[in-house]
């Protein structure tokens, strides 16, 4: 499968990255290079036998069960700042 350049500037503008048009280069090769050896896993790899295997898997989790929560009040006691009902975080600035 091919990466083409527009696939990883797009992605690299989703994540907020700044990227050269070098590393854009290696990015589209390695990408492609890392798809491709998924498909070969893929076309290798006999998986017919795993929905077999799954459906005869039980549910370990407990039950969801509702329950009292504690008092907002007391919540709120452990935060250093806060209004009357909520607590203040610090904000993160870049």
């Amino acid at each position: 499968m091919v990466i083409d350049k527009n696939a990883v500037e797009y992605v690299a503008g989703l994540s907020r990255l700044k990227v050269t048009e070098s590393e854009v280069v290696s990015t589209c090769d390695e990408l492609s290079t890392m798809l491709d050896y998924v498909d070969e896993i893929n076309s290798t790899i006999d998986t017919d036998y795993i929905d077999s295997f799954v459906e005869k898997q039980s549910n370990v989790m407990r039950a969801d069960v509702v329950s009292s929560s504690m008092d907002r009040s007391e919540l709120l006691s452990n935060a250093p700042k806060r209004t009357e009902d909520t607590p203040i975080v610090p904000i993160a600035v870049r």
